[in-house]
């Protein structure tokens, strides 16, 4: 598939997916999964790399707009330890699409969508602020719990976002200089990038940031599975080392891990790693007991945040 000019286009926003070509398939499963849930969506879907991307014309039908590879000295010099490098072009994205649209979504390609309905989500109000972004699973149950970055860098108590997810009001983001913030900040305090990027856009919005229900980033679905099925998520989000083609122990739910199994036969099968299909919590009685005891231990804390956000388009 040949890059394509988002500023051709007449839609305004866009959903944006930053990759490389060995995160490519995950990220074409999601794409899809998009378009399947909101065949007459009004955005874009957007894939950046730094590399020329090798996409099967099969997905032609999703309608990628794929802008020319992105080149950065400041980018190849970012600290890298955890993550890949590419995890800091969602920093780059409100400039490389800025003038092509207004508002953009980021979402990392280890997301599954369970329900539609980001088009109206581009439009809820971020009351002038850049970024509008879900809490870090680490302040769901402790909302005044002190995040590592703020407390190294003297700034005591922040509210400190997840970047698997987030909408960017793309002037809002330039005239705020976020990500000339962010890449001082890299330079000056490289102790403080424990998070790559994230840690980065939370110190240079430094609070400047609208919240979002948490049904939009809904993070550690495996591990707080009695919680997942029964709060609404929209989008499920599986960071860190167990992903649903990668599970060894089966501990994603297994019609999470059906859908990547047969996706992955049929465009990408030498993308396959780990995965499995056994019922592997169920055979396994230690699981279940710390599930339960986590739902029974954190369900009023959870109650008390959900109640926050009425209806999936709140902001705070």
């Amino acid at each position: 598939m040949e890059p394509s000019t988002p500023a051709k286009l007449a839609l305004r926003k866009a959903v944006v997916l930053c990759v490389d070509q060995q995160f490519l398939p995950f990220a074409l499963f999601l794409a899809n999964q998009l378009h399947q849930n909101e065949v007459d969506r009004d955005y874009d879907i957007c894939l950046i790399s730094t590399s020329p991307l090798e996409i099967p014309k099969y997905f032609s039908e999703i309608r990628l707009v794929v802008p020319e590879p992105f080149a950065s000295a400041e980018y190849d010099q970012l600290k890298v330890t955890h993550l890949a490098r590419s995890a800091y072009l969602r920093m780059w994205a409100p400039h490389i699409l800025a003038g092509a649209y207004d508002r953009i979504i980021y979402l990392d390609s280890d997301m599954f969508i369970e329900v539609g309905g980001l088009s109206d989500l581009f439009e809820v109000d971020m009351a002038g602020r850049p970024v509008a972004a879900v809490l870090d699973v680490q302040q769901w149950y402790r909302p005044n719990r002190k995040i590592k970055e703020f407390s190294i860098s003297g700034q005591g108590f922040r509210k400190y976002f997840n970047s698997g997810f987030l909408l960017i009001d793309i002037a809002a983001y330039l005239s705020s200089q976020v990500l000339e913030r962010a890449l001082q900040i890299a330079v000056a305090r490289p102790d403080l990038v424990i998070h790559h990027d994230q840690s980065l856009l939370n110190l240079a919005l430094d609070g400047n940031w609208t919240e979002l229900s948490p049904v939009w980033n809904w993070q550690l679905p495996s591990k707080y599975p009695l919680f997942t099925d029964w709060t609404g998520a929209r989008i499920l989000h599986f960071f860190g080392g167990t992903k649903p083609w990668n599970d060894p122990k089966g501990r994603c739910p297994v019609r999470i891990r059906i859908a990547y199994e047969s996706f992955l036969d049929r465009h990408f099968p030498e993308s396959k790693t780990g995965n499995t299909l056994e019922l592997g919590v169920l055979r396994s009685p230690r699981p279940m007991v710390w599930m339960a005891l986590r739902f029974m231990a954190m369900r009023r804390r959870l109650l008390r945040y959900l109640s926050r956000f009425p209806n999936p388009y709140e902001t705070k």
